[in-house]
């Protein structure tokens, strides 16, 4: 049973790497959020640019710290493990450094 948190807003766009390494780091904490698909158009993101003063994604708002627009995949994944996985390391990212963590 995920944990219930509509404080967390994820704006992704469909079939993006980087958005979903933030979606299975949610995932892996059993955090719930809102998903906010934007336009592929980076002109057409102006809902992304207001909250993170980029236009690119993915960006996370957690509304429950007061966190507007954290953009970046990395410090996303960062953030969410810090602030909500009771003391655990974000697992390595890439294909490389998950198979390498699974050997050891």
């Amino acid at each position: 049973m995920s944990t219930q948190n509509p404080d967390l807003v994820l704006y992704e766009l469909q079939g993006c790497p980087y958005c979903a390494k933030v979606r299975r780091a949610l995932s892996e904490l059993d955090l719930s959020y809102e998903s906010r698909s934007v336009p592929s158009a980076r002109s057409q993101r102006s809902e992304v640019q207001e909250v993170s003063g980029q236009s690119g994604v993915p960006v996370l708002v957690d509304r429950t710290n007061d966190v507007d627009g954290m953009p970046e995949s990395d410090d996303i994944v960062a953030y969410l493990y810090e602030e909500y996985g009771d003391g655990e390391s974000p697992p390595p990212s890439g294909i490389v450094g998950r198979v390498l963590s699974a050997l050891f």
